[in-house]
């Protein structure tokens, strides 16, 4: 399953935000930019969870070489509440 969250445009970029994955496998966030640039990590083992996420990226203007930087951060933020 792959499902399209959004996209943006920046400074003459195009961002496109994705959620993507399975039950049994969890789901991800894949972002993309210009169809040069991508980078996508397996972020939750729900569905609503991996939305949330992606939108949450977008409103952000998260870029593909940020992503997992991104992650790891909000990861963090999780297990320190």
């Amino acid at each position: 399953m792959r499902k399209c969250v959004g996209n943006i445009e920046l400074h003459g970029r195009s961002l496109k935000y994705y959620v993507f994955g399975s039950r049994s496998a969890g789901f991800g966030v894949e972002i993309t930019e210009t169809y040069v640039e991508k980078a996508e990590q397996i972020v939750a083992h729900n569905f609503e969870e991996a939305l949330n996420v992606a939108q949450t990226l977008q409103k952000c203007s998260v870029f593909p070489t940020n992503l997992s930087e991104i992650i790891e951060d909000l990861e963090f933020q999780g297990n320190s509440d």
